[in-house]
């Protein structure tokens, strides 16, 4: 069958061993001993029977990982890398959002006097440009007032959110302003991320 401008069928092509279906005489896709195609002409997606990145929808491409927990910090403890929340991406992402759980008490500021300059901050850091550890902030949480136990806060993201396979997750806390006991403590709690794969 010959090509023409209004063309929805399929049509032979001897020339690259294939046979390709068009639709109004626009090419859709072909199917070849390598396997099925579908494009809409310029963006392929599905390639050789696997679907492409742009193939997929965003929903489906979204996944939600709770990457560990933490036990309660007092609102002058010292700063530190938690030792369980460990997040390894396990292909090219992109964080979207991350939320803070408490789980079995209240993140409690003591004194409405000293918060505003003495809070405790949660970071998740990553290495954004390779597998392993770094030091990259993804995401950040400044626990500036209560919070009761099963709330979630949310974490800002920031546009230093993609990272490749292998890139490892860590959680770190801190005191931001003078170390207090009239700040804000940090209850027990668990770490999740939404995550896009790229």
């Amino acid at each position: 069958m010959s090509r023409t401008s209004t063309l929805s069928g399929w049509r032979l092509d001897p020339d690259n061993s294939r046979l390709e279906f068009y639709y109004n005489g626009t090419k859709v896709g072909h199917l070849d001993a390598s396997g099925f195609t579908v494009t809409d002409g310029s963006t392929t997606f599905i390639s050789n029977g696997v679907a492409q990145y742009n193939g997929v929808v965003q929903a489906q491409r979204v996944k939600v990982a709770r990457i560990g927990s933490a036990a309660s910090v007092a609102s002058n403890g010292a700063g530190a890398i938690l030792p369980d929340p460990v997040f390894v991406a396990p292909g090219n992402i992109k964080v979207l959002s991350a939320w803070r759980v408490n789980i079995s008490g209240s993140d409690v500021t003591k004194g409405t006097a000293t918060t505003s300059t003495s809070y405790r901050r949660m970071n998740l850091i990553a290495n954004v440009t390779g597998a392993g550890s770094g030091t990259t902030i993804v995401a950040s949480l400044n626990a500036t007032a209560s919070a009761a136990s099963k709330v979630s806060r949310a974490f800002a993201v920031t546009t230093d959110n993609t990272m490749p396979a292998g890139a490892v997750v860590l959680a770190s806390h801190l005191t931001v302003g003078a170390e207090t006991a009239e700040g804000t403590d940090m209850a027990d709690n668990i770490i999740e991320i939404a995550y896009e794969a790229l």
